[in-house]
């Protein structure tokens, strides 16, 4: 009985520093923690630009005009990461959204320009953070309705691709762009009546979930 509770006794404090040393060997052989390669993104723009479509002339004697490139865009999206090594990436981004174009308000005019845009982009990124890239939009619904006493239209346009060319900086889950699109509207009941409808914006982005190991 003596010598087995002697045995114990030097038994506990082995078994305690082996267990001390292969700690550190069993942290260096754990797994790495990955980020996903499939990240959320959100954006909000300004636009600018297009041929004029309508213009208002109000009492006060300001003239408001409709392009067809302006407006406030909302898109929502994913990014996959397709490539990377080091500090160079190579993303592709799809997303959809609205489109919307007012006028300032009048007691007796109205008009709202509503478009759903889908866009396709491939993204270059480099290690300080910018990302620049090209793809194509394609503007679905494109309905331009004006209700009032000076004009009462609806105005329907064809569902045509464009092209899109940005560049933007990236800090964090945030980023800010620069953004060029080449598009051309066609009447719908009238396909040989064309509007240009290119124009320059710019716009923030927040990328989700935030994970910024790997970015």
């Amino acid at each position: 009985m003596i010598r087995r509770a002697r045995l114990l006794s030097l038994a506990t404090p082995i078994a305690l520093a082996l267990t001390l040393a292969l700690r550190p060997l069993a942290a260096q052989t754990a797994p790495l923690p990955t980020t996903s390669a499939w990240r959320g993104v959100a954006r909000v723009g300004l636009e600018y630009g297009g041929e004029k479509v309508v213009q208002f002339r109000y009492e006060d004697g300001t003239t408001p005009t409709v392009t067809a490139g302006g407006g406030l865009l909302l898109t929502v999206g994913g990014v996959y990461r397709a490539w990377s090594q080091g500090g160079h990436a190579v993303e592709l981004q799809g997303q959809g959204g609205i489109k919307w174009r007012t006028i300032p308000a009048a007691t007796n005019q109205d008009a709202n320009w509503l478009r759903f845009p889908v866009e396709g982009l491939v993204f270059y990124r480099a290690p300080a953070g910018v990302r620049l890239g090209a793809g194509a939009t394609v503007h679905l619904h494109n309905v331009l309705k004006a209700s009032g006493e000076v004009l009462d239209s609806r105005l329907e346009f064809a569902n045509d691709a464009g092209l899109l060319v940005q560049a933007e900086y990236v800090r964090g889950d945030f980023a800010f762009d620069l953004r060029v699109t080449s598009l051309t509207y066609r009447t719908a009941d009238a396909p040989m009546s064309e509007v240009g409808a290119s124009s320059v914006g710019v716009g923030a982005s927040w990328f989700f979930p935030g994970t910024r190991q790997g970015r």
